[in-house]
């Protein structure tokens, strides 16, 4: 099945459109998230902290896109004046 959602949420964020950096802290946040994952590279090893990214990542990707969906549907219902 095509998402077209999915699909319009990654062409929001690759043309940034969408884009997190502009967060307020985004690069506080990043560079405290590299210290982090910096230490646990040096004591639990790289090959733990390219599975701990993965999840974090698909987690991320997952929570993106739900936020995006109940945004879009959220719009919809405001613009159509739909019932709660």
């Amino acid at each position: 099945m095509n998402d077209y959602l999915a699909e319009l949420l990654d062409y929001e964020i690759e043309t940034h459109h969408l884009d997190f950096r502009e967060l307020p802290g985004h690069q506080e946040r990043l560079e405290r998230i590299c210290a982090c994952h910096d230490r646990i590279q040096s004591e639990l090893g790289l090959g733990f902290l390219d599975q701990l990214s993965e999840l974090q990542g698909e987690e991320t990707a997952a929570e993106r896109l739900a936020c995006f969906r109940h945004g879009f549907r959220l719009a919809l219902r405001l613009v159509l004046d739909l019932p709660w």
